[in-house]
């Protein structure tokens, strides 16, 4: 999801509103069946998109069946776990701790696909087997979409012959293309029918440019303003005041040097030794002070220096406990990550999407280990949604993961 769409109200509506349902379902049901999906919302779109969670979970729990000490791949093999599989699939059951976190999942794909459909078929796009775009690849995607339906085929005509091409082009496409969608006005009405829909959802609108401008409109005080181009100024640096000893040289005077030499000379013997005997005495008295100053100074120099060892010692202790509480095992990633970081992942690491940031978590708990779990983070999220593997919010999160199986 987009920054335009608030995040934050998507998620809150779309869990109130699977409560809701469930709270009215599971008030005389202990299981919901397939068929009981595809009618339990008003919105036929939400039941599709349920179904389609529920397909998917179903398909990843199939996948973890395989053995590596069987062929699985062996033609009877192969029919008897498809006929299997259709078999399974006429006795959906399914509880409501299981199924609650799926309906919300499909409420919060629908909202997006009513107010921002862009943004929901880019998704389908980072979601593509291979991060490839074919005929084929969206085949089986068609048939739970409902609402804005039409632009898929338009998409696929975009291939014109083309046998595929990676999803980061169809989302360029997307982008490009001008889309005829549909008014979210009457679906939003169905939604506030079981749950008020907030102000957030309610007054969203694309941002999209106006048809026209006026050229000749005046522009505000911040346009015209901030839009200028900045001038450097060259900043003269002040030459620093001499320090007073410089203004001692300075102001000498050498022309009076003489008059003392002369008098010197001239003054009899003991007065010039009573005042050089004054002078020496007060130079001695000066160089007492210098040195009790400097003992002084050396005495708290090495205080300050033990106080400094001793806070030195005192915060690399602090860092060493901090450093524990922060790289030590946790138990699971998802309590282990705090609220800001599960926006930060959700919208720098996984596109916007909560439920895909969901996924991703439960699929890499299921991991043996942590080899496996950057593997599957590798090959699977990192091209899928393009991230800067070097950046902060993928270096955050793989260190969570690795805390997980420390």
């Amino acid at each position: 999801m987009s920054n335009k769409l608030n995040l934050s109200a998507v998620e809150r509506y779309s869990k109130a509103y699977a409560a809701q349902l469930c709270n009215d379902f599971f008030a005389q049901n202990k299981v919901i069946t397939g068929k009981q999906i595809l009618s339990l919302s008003s919105i036929q779109q939400v039941n599709l998109l349920t179904i389609k969670a529920l397909y998917e979970k179903w398909q990843a729990d199939t996948e973890r069946m395989r053995s590596p000490f069987f062929d699985f791949n062996a033609p009877e093999v192969e029919q008897a776990l498809k006929n299997f599989m259709n078999v399974v699939s006429q006795f959906i059951s399914v509880k409501r701790e299981h199924f609650e976190p799926m309906l919300a999942q499909a409420v919060a794909e629908t909202l997006v696909l009513i107010l921002e459909p862009q943004t929901f078929f880019k998704e389908l796009m980072r979601n593509l087997p291979d991060f490839r775009f074919t005929h084929q690849s969206v085949s089986g995607v068609v048939k739970y979409i409902q609402i804005n339906k039409e632009i898929l085929p338009q998409l696929l005509e975009k291939l014109n012959g083309s046998e595929f091409v990676f999803a980061n082009q169809a989302m360029a496409w997307i982008d490009e293309m001008p889309l005829q969608v549909e008014s979210p006005e009457p679906y939003l009405a169905l939604f506030a029918g079981k749950v008020p829909v907030p102000a957030e959802l309610t007054s969203y609108k694309d941002e999209k440019a106006p048809d026209h401008q006026n050229t000749d409109a005046i522009a505000s005080f911040f346009e015209a303003e901030l839009n200028k181009p900045v001038i450097e100024q060259k900043i003269e640096t002040p030459i620093p005041e001499a320090a007073p000893v410089f203004q001692e040289v300075e102001s000498y005077t050498p022309q009076a040097e003489p008059a003392r030499v002369v008098a010197a000379e001239t003054a009899p013997a003991p007065i010039f030794e009573q005042k050089l005997g004054a002078v020496i005495s007060k130079m001695s008295d000066s160089y007492e002070k210098t040195v009790v100053k400097d003992t002084e100074e050396v005495r708290l120099n090495e205080k300050l220096g033990t106080e400094r060892k001793s806070l030195n010692d005192q915060a690399k202790a602090n860092r060493t406990i901090l450093d524990h509480h922060q790289h030590n095992r946790i138990e699971g990633i998802n309590a282990a990550i705090s609220l800001n970081q599960r926006f930060l992942f959700t919208n720098n690491l996984f596109g916007g999407n909560i439920q895909t940031f969901s996924n991703a978590l439960d699929e890499i708990e299921l991991c043996k280990d942590f080899s496996e779990a950057k593997e599957l983070i590798l090959k699977k999220y990192v091209p899928r949604y393009l991230w800067d593997i070097k950046s902060a919010e993928a270096e955050e999160f793989i260190d969570i993961v690795k805390r997980r199986f420390n």
